[in-house]
């Protein structure tokens, strides 16, 4: 399935590119905020953690592990604000432990779809305006969701002056 082979490669050059900016970061400066409310390195990797778990819940009904609870979510989620707080924050390692663990589930599952699959209505009605299908889905949260969090990391390091990726 070319399409399926274009998305994988897709998923997995943008997932790269995350991992790159912020491969040199320290724990420290995972929470720097050059100005309030911005989103630094810490929660942009809570937030796609808690996103990848979501679109693999999505994906396999699998639920979320017990550790995104509505503590994580407050921390990471859609509405949250992110604070220069080292202490309410998890090490760099954990989050890029449990991205790639929840990616090598996705992509698995992903591999395993028939084209039907994706056609399948979105689960949720509530999202079905947006996504009417799962493969709607897919390619939102797989691909634009987080190229659009990779260029804040790529803003904030510019901002800091260190050097491009």
């Amino acid at each position: 399935m070319p399409l399926l082979t274009s998305y994988l490669a897709t998923l997995n050059h943008t997932r790269a590119m995350t991992l790159k900016l912020v491969a040199d970061l320290t724990d420290d400066q995972m929470v720097f905020q050059p100005a309030p409310r911005v989103n630094h390195p810490a929660w942009v990797l809570g937030h796609l953690t808690q996103v990848e778990y979501a679109f693999l819940n999505l994906l396999t009904g699998q639920p979320a592990p017990a550790w995104i609870d509505e503590n994580w979510k407050a921390t990471y989620g859609q509405k949250s604000v992110p604070v220069s707080d080292k202490n309410k924050y998890k090490p760099k390692a954990f989050y890029i432990e449990h991205l790639a663990a929840a990616r090598e589930q996705l992509v698995a599952k992903l591999k395993a779809m028939t084209p039907e699959d994706f056609q399948q209505p979105h689960p949720d009605p509530a999202r079905r305006d947006r996504f009417p299908t799962i493969g709607h889905a897919v390619m939102l949260y797989g691909t634009w969701h987080e190229a659009y969090h990779a260029g804040q990391l790529s803003t904030w390091r510019r901002v800091q002056n260190l050097p491009a990726v």
